[in-house]
């Protein structure tokens, strides 16, 4: 992919959908990748998870790349994010939003 390590700041949400609000979900995903992508944020995978290994499942994963924390901070802090708040909520039972960034090659 050409990434730059050092310069990477990964968007990792995991999520469980709620099955009784599966229009909520739409509504809410077609509300938040514009902003996202607007921020700069470039998609890198949208995974259905599986099986779980250990730990608590999650039915959705998505992983977005920036340029920097703050393009991924200001899209949240921003009015238009606010407006997805009672869907997202409605939506999903667990949302974690995860902003990351390497701290090492792991790539030994």
């Amino acid at each position: 992919m050409g990434y730059q390590l050092d310069s990477l700041h990964l968007l990792v949400v995991t999520a469980i959908p709620n099955p009784n609000e599966m229009a909520s979900v739409q509504e809410y995903l077609q509300g938040v990748l514009p902003l996202l992508q607007g921020a700069g944020g470039k998609p890198v995978k949208c995974l259905k998870v599986d099986h779980v290994v250990n730990g608590n499942p999650s039915g959705m994963v998505l992983v977005m790349d920036f340029d920097s924390a703050n393009a991924i901070t200001g899209m949240f802090d921003s009015d238009d994010y606010a407006a997805l708040v009672p869907a997202r909520d409605r939506s999903f039972a667990e949302m974690n939003i995860l902003l990351t960034h390497d701290i090492w090659d792991c790539a030994m």
